[in-house]
């Protein structure tokens, strides 16, 4: 076989539903069935699968290695892709078709799928729990903050995680520490006023995983980029994409809350407010411009926060 295919996959946990050229496939989801399926196709061939949990990286990571081109998509465009063509019904069968139509009309548009080394893998899925971690915590402290006879035991659990939160990030450093370079840039990106630890291990491996090349393509990776709503005379209200990683985005929006408390941002905030933003837009606005100063850091060497050049950052649109 001399020429590429394009290829839609619907992934389940135990099998894949292949749609291509040669019709419709079933194949088992382990690393024995895709590398046998793999052989079979031309180099170079279009492969497109929706992100499914950890269950579609088995196969878009060994198609890259075989040279493949992998478009892992996000599940909720293919299901506005499918109703907007009007189909009715879902099914395996359907959904790998809805893809594969899907990469051959819009793969010039799409970023192919770079799969994480073991370190990038890693600090993900530490990052990954360490969300769910706080989610649940907080959520515990709403629930039971009000029931006097549950204080005690719910002081102790909100220790107890407490110390599993710090558990999983002396383990993020230490996974950090076996790359020494990618540490130092991380800890760079800590001299911006409102930049965390967190937040700056997240976008250290961002930046060194993602070839971004221009501030605008960051903003619109991380789903902080302004939507627009307009129809003829009308200019809709408004509001932030929300795709791409949602922790980061939580963690960019509490770092703008801290932010705006330092005397580097709270003047900028404060002009925000008196120009009637609301306190979130406010907020996302400086959340923005700190993504926005981090991806300039990162590609310039050994540059830190300059406070003085705040002022015309502020005026960039």
């Amino acid at each position: 076989m001399t020429s590429e295919m394009l290829i839609g996959i619907d992934v389940a946990k135990d099998e894949l539903v292949i749609d291509s050229e040669q019709g419709l496939l079933t194949l088992a989801n382990t690393a024995e069935a895709i590398d046998a399926w793999l052989k079979t196709l031309p180099t170079g061939s279009y492969i497109g699968l929706e992100a499914t949990s950890d269950y579609h990286q088995l196969m878009a990571e060994q198609a890259v290695l075989m040279g493949m081109v992998v478009y892992v998509l996000n599940p909720r465009d293919m299901r506005h892709y499918a109703l907007g063509l009007g189909r009715r019904g879902k099914t395996d069968r359907v959904d790998a078709q809805m893809i594969r139509r899907f990469i051959t009309a819009e793969r010039g548009h799409l970023r192919p799928y770079q799969p994480a080394s073991a370190m990038q893998h890693q600090v993900a899925l530490l990052q990954r729990r360490r969300a769910t971690v706080v989610k649940h915590r907080q959520a515990l402290q709403k629930a039971l903050r009000s029931v006097k006879e549950l204080e005690a035991p719910l002081i102790d659990t909100v220790v107890a995680l407490d110390g599993l939160l710090k558990h999983i990030d002396q383990q993020l450093d230490d996974l950090l520490t076996l790359q020494p370079a990618l540490k130092a840039e991380a800890r760079r990106l800590e001299s911006i006023p409102g930049i965390g630890r967190q937040t700056s291990t997240q976008l250290a491996v961002l930046f060194d995983r993602v070839p971004l090349s221009r501030s605008d393509a960051v903003v619109a990776f991380v789903g902080l980029d302004p939507r627009a709503c307009d129809s003829g005379q009308k200019r809709g209200r408004r509001r932030v994409s929300k795709r791409g990683p949602g922790e980061l985005r939580r963690l960019l929006y509490n770092c703008a809350q801290a932010a705006a408390k330092t005397a580097v941002w709270k003047p900028y905030y404060q002009e925000l407010r008196a120009r009637e933003f609301s306190a979130t837009q406010a907020l996302v606005i400086i959340a923005r411009k700190l993504l926005r100063i981090a991806f300039s850091l990162w590609q310039q060497a050994d540059a830190r926060f300059d406070a003085q050049k705040i002022a015309c950052l502020n005026n960039a649109a």
